[in-house]
């Protein structure tokens, strides 16, 4: 029976080894390079937007939101690694310190929302009109809600600086109630006779948002200011409509819409953050007072958070690929094998089981990822049309017109890609195809001057 044993031997000295192998090897050329784009670049400098929105929802004075936002910060994290160690997560209610310190904005209540404009409203101006005294005592009494998110307008960046450890615990900032309020103030100052104070108010708005989603670090962010400039652009051209053509738009909407740079379209520093995220799953340590030894031991040896890193890495760097950005800048559908799926060999079985697993589950959504990549192309798609509707709208007359300056501006609004933009047969409306279709609508349309 020797041979059996020496047999046996073989085996387990060829799994020590493999398992050895696995996880000691070095990433390979793609998993390196890979790791070398998602290195998360330090945040832009100046202002940042993140604690000024994160606090919207109470009465804190501007001079105090910086620091106020630095205590709930460190509170919530505290309350993190009470979670992390509660033997059932969720029995530790949080609650904010600013509730026990400033007193809470008054509420807009789902009746309120009625009477404001929705981010895809198609006739802002109409619901303006049609709102009356109840609109206008809304905005009243929302005034301490919109001083606040105009001075976001201020802001450089909207940079989470929440630790990605943190992410799946801690709550997002108060996107909601913010760019409806905005577009709804502008809207109500147009129709009360006060035209140019509004078209001003939405370019910067316009500009705002673009300056914010060139420099997050958040997915999220990325995408609500996505649907906000799609806002600004509906409620601009719907103004622009009822003013004479001959008159020149205010020159903050010229700035606004320039021509999209590579950060219009940029989503690297959004998977970086993301990529954080998943990965940090696999290195979350188990708590020694909530988990029994056998279970410590058993989670060290099926995960291995850094091989866990490097098979997760190809499905997110992607996304900071020249390459990809190139395309993204260029108007051109990304196809999905731009989101690499996880690679693996019998090395990562035997070393890191579990982390196998983790990473193919975090790169499941890496067609989900695809889809918002080409939410920026539609972004940057919005900024060249209506630069155009900017630059036409006083030299275009008839339904004609129109079309001749379409056909004529087509190379210049496809940037490359072959993007379909038309005008309707009456002359009315722009159409934009959607790249990547969303909320219901696969195109955006914008009104067209009278």
């Amino acid at each position: 029976m020797k041979w059996v044993a020496w047999i046996v031997g073989a085996l387990v000295v060829a799994l020590v080894a493999a398992f050895a192998w696995g996880r000691l090897r070095p990433p390979t050329p793609a998993q390196a390079e890979a790791l070398a784009l998602l290195q998360a670049a330090p945040p832009p400098p100046g202002r940042n937007a993140w604690a000024a929105l994160w606090l919207l929802d109470y009465e804190v004075p501007a001079e105090r939101i910086d620091a106020t936002y630095a205590e709930e910060r460190t509170g919530m994290q505290e309350w993190v690694r009470r979670q992390m160690a509660q033997p059932s997560p969720g029995a530790d209610v949080w609650e904010p310190v600013v509730a026990a310190r400033y007193p809470k904005r008054a509420v807009v209540s789902a009746a309120d929302r009625g009477l404001l404009c929705a981010p895809r409203e198609d006739d802002c101006l109409a619901k303006a009109r049609a709102g009356g005294r109840p609109l206008r005592d809304l905005l009243a009494r929302q005034a301490g809600r919109i001083a606040q998110i105009e001075a976001i307008n201020n802001a450089d960046v909207l940079w989470s600086d929440l630790p990605p450890d943190t992410y799946m615990y801690t709550r997002l900032p108060a996107f909601t109630n913010t760019e409806d309020l905005l577009l709804t103030a502008a809207a109500v100052a147009f129709v009360d006779g006060r035209p140019t104070e509004a078209l001003t108010a939405v370019c910067r708005q316009a500009a705002s948002v673009r300056r914010l989603h060139a420099h997050t670090n958040s997915l999220v962010a990325a995408m609500v200011a996505n649907a906000w400039m799609e806002a600004d652009e509906h409620a601009l051209a719907g103004m622009l409509r009822e003013r004479p053509s001959a008159e020149p738009a205010p020159e903050a909407c010229t700035q606004a819409f320039a021509a999209p740079a590579p950060l219009d379209v940029s989503l690297c520093a959004p998977m970086q953050y993301e990529f954080e995220t998943i990965a940090g799953i696999g290195a979350t340590p188990l708590h020694p007072d909530r988990d029994r030894r056998y279970a410590q031991q058993a989670y060290r040896l099926a995960i291995d958070p850094q091989g866990m890193r490097r098979l997760l890495a190809p499905a997110y760097a992607w996304a900071c690929r020249p390459d990809v950005q190139a395309a993204a800048l260029a108007d051109r559908v990304l196809s999905m094998e731009n989101a690499a799926a996880v690679r693996y060999d019998l090395f990562d079985l035997v070393a890191n089981a579990g982390g196998v697993i983790l990473a193919r589950v975090g790169a499941s959504a890496r067609e989900q990822y695809a889809q918002y990549a080409m939410r920026n192309e539609d972004y940057a798609a919005g900024l060249r049309v209506t630069a155009w509707l900017l630059r036409t709208r006083g030299s275009a007359g008839t339904v004609a017109e129109w079309q001749q300056q379409l056909v004529r501006a087509l190379p210049l609004l496809r940037a490359g890609g072959d993007r379909e933009i038309r005008i309707d047969p009456d002359g009315r409306q722009l159409h934009m195809r959607y790249h990547a279709p969303h909320s219901g609508r696969s195109e955006l349309v914008l009104p067209l001057p009278k």
